[in-house]
């Protein structure tokens, strides 16, 4: 240990001698030139450290999830919190957030928690046991007070904690949060380099060369043999000494004047009197310790005060209750003689009792009602209770539907439908009338969709209304009606894609037959929903999360799903005319069918995917990536697929009239019997040219064919005669 970060604290009674001859390395490097070095050293340490880890981890993770071979286990809470804490101060998503991970990255995680803490620890150990660490003593550079003496952790926790590194970045995440390049992290990492670097080129603007960091903790830098940068002497005097105001230098702890001067080694800081020493021993570390213990003391009486103050508020302000009301009402409701208006009358008074208990009356009463009348008054008494009623109404919908699924009496069957649709409508219109409130409700696994019986059905509408950030996993919502409903919100800082973005997350929900026209599904996270049949015209799926999810039949016209990930996704016969898809997710989708005229697939990846006999008329496929992909039977007249991928893919058949091919990788490309152009074309003998009755053109001028397979003469013909490349291609019209 001593050997790796220098010289014990206490084995010299004398400052170094400046007449020893340095190392090698630093004879050639001026003690400036190693104080940067050292400085980038410290940086890269501390941000590889953290970085590959981390990058490291989710790499693997993502490499295991897509071979389908992954074995995961849940992040531990330390894990977690840290997660969650770097999200909200980066402004991360919510959805990139884990709770499990293959073991291989829950080892790098730990260890990017823990090696910079134990680093850290190291440092300033040594920092204040020796005055220097790890590059600073590969270096040969030491931290020394004024006065000659080690510095304490005190003053290195001052230096390396709030000086040297807390301060600078801080003042990066304040710039980048105010100054616009938020959420950027390139622009986070550049603004914090810089502001890092700034700090210490502070040493440049005085004559000590003491960066802020080092005038903040007393502290200074020194070449332990040679006393560069700051040299420490019991006497020394010159003609060209430059003395200094003693009231515009640090005081000396020993009240010795201080004097500077230059010499052939660069800036010189000299103590006259008393001499510098290096002391046997330190004064006792736990001095320092009971200002730290009172503040902390003193905080956590602050808290504890507030938080009882915020408790005992709450008390004084909650509605006290009646006892006796509470009681008279229910002996009206249980009295056999009242009938049902005094009954009615009794439960609308208890829907605005203040008392916490009327809620599960209210809600236990819904479900052993049989009568529609009765049922519907204690809707409406429950839409009194507001938002307090919504956890109760949950759990009641949870327990209806397990008896629905699981009766087959017809009777029995009647009375669980009558009261789960007063559960919805009274959840479906406290969701209109709380507004923003609703943005933390937790609807999963509720059964929300489609109920019929006799004359009474329940479909939920929620045309037009913000809820965002609604956790809907796993619901039934076939047939509901969420036309221009708004399920995406950027939070307080208007910013998409940041950790406190409320995203509606619809996983495995039911969306049977649902009506989302024109609804903003920004973000949404719809992995194994079920859309069939669906309407999402003009919806805004842009960035939203469809991995597997069930569009077979839907209708998405002129919608938006740039960058959407629709990987796995089934959308056998759906309609996607004039939709935007750009660079979206698309390997290994079903898209057998599809109706897609106009689309916009430009960038998009649809590697592997099933395209047979769809209609692809006019779409704009330039740059896609088609690796592999069965496009036979495929409509693509008057297709742009200028730069796109096509190795392998499978054309057999196709209808490729007009299609622009410029930049086109056709390696292994199959078109047998596509239909290049609809002209009748012949075939000569031996090299293939242009029929008579062929007109020459350069719609493939520069294509080259020469990849493509099963190609036959008269689709040969219509090449050359159009400019593209084959090999068996006439040199002479």
């Amino acid at each position: 240990m001593r050997r790796f970060f220098g010289a014990d604290r206490h084995q010299n009674d004398s400052p170094p001698d400046p007449d020893r001859a340095p190392a090698p390395f630093t004879r050639r490097v001026p003690p400036l030139g190693r104080r940067g070095l050292a400085w980038g050293l410290e940086l890269a340490i501390v941000v590889v450290g953290i970085a590959v880890p981390v990058y490291g981890g989710i790499v693997h993770t993502q490499r295991a999830e897509q071979s389908g071979s992954s074995v995961e286990v849940r992040l531990s809470p330390l894990l977690q919190t840290t997660q969650t804490t770097v999200a909200k101060t980066l402004g991360l998503p919510q959805r990139s957030l884990r709770e499990t991970v293959t073991p291989l990255t829950y080892g790098l995680w730990t260890a990017a928690l823990g090696v910079p803490v134990l680093l850290l620890g190291i440092h300033i150990y040594s920092l204040g046991r020796w005055g220097t660490s790890g590059p600073k003593a590969w270096l040969r550079i030491q931290v020394v007070t004024l006065d000659g003496q080690m510095p304490s952790w005190r003053q290195s926790l001052l230096r390396e904690g709030v000086g040297k590194w807390g301060t600078p970045l801080a003042i990066a995440y304040a710039l980048w949060r105010l100054a616009g390049g938020f959420p950027n992290p390139l622009i986070l990492a550049g603004l914090s380099v810089v502001a890092l670097a700034g700090e210490s080129a502070t040493g440049l603007l005085n004559r000590g060369r003491r960066p802020w960091h080092d005038r903040l903790a007393g502290t200074c830098t020194v070449d332990p043999e040679t006393g560069a940068i700051v040299r420490l002497t019991h006497q020394w005097q010159s003609k060209d000494t430059e003395t200094i105001p003693q009231d515009a230098l640090p005081p000396s702890p020993q009240g010795g004047a201080i004097t500077w001067t230059e010499d052939e080694s660069g800036l010189t800081a000299v103590v006259l009197n008393p001499a510098p020493h290096w002391p046997e021993q330190k004064p006792p570390r736990w001095r320092s310790l009971p200002p730290a213990v009172g503040l902390l003391l003193l905080i956590g009486l602050a808290g504890t005060s507030a938080a009882g103050g915020y408790l005992l508020r709450g008390r004084t302000l909650a509605p006290p209750s009646d006892p006796t009301l509470f009681g008279q009402m229910v002996a009206t409701l249980t009295n056999p003689a009242a009938d049902l208006e005094t009954k009615q009358a009794a439960i609308l008074a208890l829907g605005n009792t203040p008392d916490a208990q009327v809620t599960s009356l209210l809600v236990d009463l819904i479900g052993q009602a049989d009568d529609p009348d009765w049922l519907d008054t204690l809707h409406q008494a429950t839409l009194d209770r507001g938002m307090a009623a919504v956890p109760h109404l949950r759990r009641l919908n949870q327990s209806l539907s397990r008896d629905l699924a699981g009766t087959g009496d017809a009777a029995q069957k009647q009375r669980l439908v009558l009261r789960l649709q007063t559960v919805n409508r009274s959840l479906a219109k406290l969701m209109v009338l709380e507004g923003d409130r609703i943005h933390t409700l937790d609807l999963r696994g509720l059964h929300l969709g489609y109920l019929s019986q006799g004359k009474r059905e329940f479909i939920l509408i929620l045309n037009k209304q913000n809820l965002a950030g609604i956790q809907w996993q796993g619901t039934r919502l076939n047939r509901a009606q969420f036309k221009g409903a708004i399920f995406f919100d950027p939070g307080p800082d208007q910013t998409a894609n940041t950790y406190d973005d409320r995203i509606a997350d619809l996983r495995g929900a039911d969306l049977t037959d649902t009506d989302l026209t024109g609804a903003n599904l920004t973000l949404a996270q719809l992995q194994g929903a079920g859309l069939l049949r669906a309407n999402l015209t003009a919806t805004n799926l842009s960035g939203a999360d469809l991995q597997r999810v069930n569009l077979e039949r839907a209708t998405l016209i002129q919608a938006n799903l740039t960058g959407a990930n629709l990987s796995q996704a089934r959308l056998t016969a759906a309609d996607l005319t004039e939709a935007v898809l750009t660079k979206a997710n698309l390997s290994r989708s079903a898209l057998r069918q599809l109706n897609a005229t106009g689309v916009n697939l430009a960038g998009a990846n649809l590697r592997g995917a099933e395209l047979q006999e769809a209609a692809l008329a006019d779409a704009d496929l330039s740059g896609a990536i088609l690796i592999e992909a069965n496009l036979q039977g495929v409509d693509l007249q008057g297709a742009d697929l200028r730069g796109a991928n096509l190795r392998g893919a499978n054309l057999r058949y196709s209808t490729l009239q007009g299609v622009r091919w410029q930049g086109a990788d056709l390696t292994g490309v199959d078109l047998q019997g596509a239909q290049l152009t609809t002209a009748e074309i012949e075939a000569s003998e031996g090299f293939v040219t242009a029929a008579p009755d062929l007109d020459t053109g350069q719609q493939l001028q520069g294509v080259d064919f020469n990849g493509a397979r099963n190609l036959n003469g008269g689709q040969l013909a219509y090449i050359c005669a159009q400019g593209g490349l084959h090999s068996t291609c006439s040199s002479s019209p």
